[in-house]
């Protein structure tokens, strides 16, 4: 047996394998880090701003109720098609802020356009009615691995002192332009204006003045 042959051969081979490995750390370190994104519904411009009219509806919103799941800067979603019971969530992709504070900050620069006032106070101290808000879904749901739509589900009550003076649930559905974050968090910016449109339209019909 020739030692020194077979010594060159497994000389050269583990030149072979460290320069392969390092090729392979190379292009690992070279790879971009992906960046976490965030979001929030972006500026909402009035076409028309309302003018402020004598005896306008006044009253108090309280911190928007929310279940634990909601509470973070998670972007969540569910899979209708394999277990829509479990809630994931985006790895690199957040809101802003907590559903709920994005959903509280809309509600009150909408509202105050069309001539409402809008004011944060706790209940007991509040002499306007109070503003409940239950948020109870707020995710993104996938039908199927190419098609979703964002969903908002809330309940809202009406109360002052301790008289509730009206209670309504509300659900609204947007479609996704693309399955993916950005669709959903477009989505959900459109079904959340969605949804403070229809608890302005319900308010207002109430008989609170």
């Amino acid at each position: 047996m020739n030692y020194r042959h077979l010594h060159q051969q497994l000389a050269r081979l583990r030149a072979m394998i460290s320069i392969s490995l390092f090729a392979i750390l190379s292009a690992c370190s070279s790879t971009p880090v992906a960046q976490r994104q965030q979001y929030d519904f972006g500026p909402w411009l009035a076409e028309t701003p309302a003018t402020p009219l004598p005896g306008r509806l006044q009253f108090s919103l309280t911190e928007i109720a929310v279940p634990a799941a909601l509470e973070s800067n998670a972007m969540l979603y569910r899979l209708q098609y394999d277990n829509v019971q479990q809630l994931k969530a985006y790895s690199q992709h957040r809101w802003s802020m907590p559903p709920a504070q994005l959903l509280a900050q809309r509600l009150k620069t909408r509202m105050a356009n069309q001539g409402s006032d809008v004011m944060l106070s706790t209940e007991a101290a509040s002499p306007f009615p109070v503003l409940r808000i239950e948020l109870e879904e707020f995710s993104q749901i996938f039908s199927s691995p190419n098609q979703s739509h964002a969903q908002i589900s809330l309940r809202a009550s009406l109360v002052k002192g301790r008289q509730l003076l009206a209670q309504k649930s509300f659900q609204q559905k947007v479609n996704a332009a693309s399955a993916d974050a950005p669709g959903g968090a477009k989505a959900m910016q459109e079904a959340a204006d969605a949804s403070i449109d229809a608890l302005q339209t319900w308010i207002k019909s109430l008989p609170l003045n």
